[in-house]
């Protein structure tokens, strides 16, 4: 989604936060599969999916208008643990699988835009 549709609907959260959080997702959805393909990743796979949900529903909280502050902090925090969470288990893996390297690198960076953000407390 581009920044000025996320600016024209007067979205309460930076649009850069909003399509953070979707590269978060696609990138967790995509290691969670390749990592099922290789087998043996069950712990690393169910954290890319809870990151992947977690942060496609934090992107749609925060890319409403502005409602409740403190539901979109929730909704933030919690992507911000499930990023974090997702990134060290798949930076442990990042120098065998390219996939593991480059989704520790985008929940990590989402999870640092989120805390620098004035959307968590």
């Amino acid at each position: 989604m581009s920044h000025h549709v996320l600016e024209a609907a007067h979205v309460a959260a930076p649009a850069a936060v909003v399509e953070k959080l979707h590269d978060a997702e696609r990138a967790s959805t995509a290691c969670a599969s390749a990592m099922a393909a290789l087998g043996g990743m069950e712990r690393e796979v169910l954290l890319a999916l809870d990151c992947a949900d977690m942060c496609a529903a934090a992107a749609r909280v925060l890319g409403r208008r502005e409602g409740d502050r403190s539901v979109s902090e929730a909704a933030a925090s919690a992507a911000v643990i499930a990023c974090e969470a997702a990134s060290t288990a798949c930076a442990a893996h990042a120098d065998h699988h390219e996939h593991c390297r480059l989704h520790a690198e985008v929940t990590r960076e989402t999870a640092a835009l989120l805390r620098e953000s004035s959307v968590t407390a």
